[in-house]
């Protein structure tokens, strides 16, 4: 995957160490960082989260990017595909928006343009982990143009995973 990409209000660039000062006050505040385990309490969660995606890349091919506002270059999140999390063989499609920047489109803008360079690449299918009760999250995958594909648990309860096939794009 590419380690850059654009789109009409952002900047998506594969994280770095550098950016790590400026993702740890997203991953630390509680209402932007409400997934897995929740917000980290420790400067160095966030650099071994960095250090894990960029390994990604180097082994996978995939790439998580830093999502900066065009016009500013603030880092408002993230977004970009893990492999093979939760039994699944294809990439896990995630973002994260900063609290303060939601309702706005970004996170659906950034999925888009990093499934667009999934079909480019040559990935055929993509799929996204959700909790029942993150309904921005459902109507954000939705509108991407995923699908329902199945329904399963894990320790923290009911997950709903998302699929969506893109060489028939």
């Amino acid at each position: 995957m590419s380690r850059s990409l654009r789109t009409e209000r952002l900047r998506l660039d594969a994280f770095t160490a550098d950016d790590a000062v400026e993702l740890h006050a997203l991953f630390a505040d509680p209402d932007t960082h409400t997934i897995g385990s929740g917000p980290f309490t420790a400067f160095e969660q966030t650099e071994r989260w960095i250090d894990n995606r960029i390994a990604a890349q180097r082994d996978h091919g995939l790439c998580w990017y830093a999502v900066r506002c065009f016009e500013t270059g603030l880092l408002i999140g993230n977004c970009g595909m893990l492999k093979g999390r939760t039994g699944c063989e294809e990439p896990e499609l995630g973002y994260m928006i900063q609290a303060s920047y939601r309702g706005r489109g970004y996170a659906t803008e950034a999925a888009a343009a990093v499934l667009q360079q999934c079909h480019a690449v040559g990935v055929r299918r993509v799929w996204a982990s959700i909790r029942p009760h993150n309904l921005a999250s459902r109507h954000i995958v939705t509108r991407l143009g995923m699908h329902l594909d199945r329904t399963d648990n894990d320790d923290q309860g009911e997950l709903l995973f998302y699929a969506i096939d893109l060489h028939f794009r």
